[in-house]
C-alpha cells in the first residue's frame, strides 16, 4: 500500500512542489499567502490527474471490482468539485478583500483535501 500511494501521490505532490519552487523564482515577489490559491488550485489539478491513474492500476481495480470505473468518476467529481471551490474563492479577491494568512491556509486546506481525497482512495481499497 505504501508503494501505491507513493506511485501515484507522492511523485505527483513532489513534481507541484518542484512547479511551485520554479515559479517562485521566476516571480519578482517572493511566495505569500496571495499564492496559495494557486497553489491549492494546482494541489485539485494533481488530484484528478491522480484518480485516472489510480483507477488504471489493475490491482486496485482487482481490490474494487467491477464498480471502480464508477468510483473512479466519483472521485473525479468530488475533486472537481473543491477546484470549482478554490476557483470560487479566488475570483473575489480584490484589494479590499486582501489575502490573509487565515484565507491562505484556509485554501491550502481545500487543495489538501482533494489531494486526500484521492489518497483515501488507495487507502480504502487496501
Amino acid at each position: 500500500m505504501l508503494f501505491e500511494i507513493l506511485a501515484h501521490i507522492g511523485v505527483p505532490v513532489a513534481a507541484v512542489i518542484c512547479l511551485i519552487i520554479l515559479k517562485a523564482a521566476t516571480r519578482e515577489k517572493p511566495i505569500g499567502w496571495e499564492n496559495c490559491n494557486e497553489i491549492a488550485l494546482e494541489m485539485a489539478i494533481l488530484a484528478i490527474g491522480a484518480t485516472g491513474g489510480i483507477f488504471a492500476n489493475p490491482n486496485l481495480i482487482k481490490h474494487i471490482g467491477q464498480d471502480a470505473g464508477v468510483d473512479g468518476i466519483l472521485v473525479v467529481l468530488m475533486d472537481l468539485m473543491v477546484a470549482a471551490i478554490v476557483v470560487y474563492r479566488g475570483r473575489f479577491r480584490t484589494d479590499q478583500n486582501k489575502a490573509t494568512a487565515w484565507r491562505g491556509i484556509v485554501d491550502l486546506f481545500w487543495g489538501m483535501l482533494s489531494v486526500a481525497l484521492t489518497a483515501g482512495v488507495i487507502y480504502k481499497t487496501y
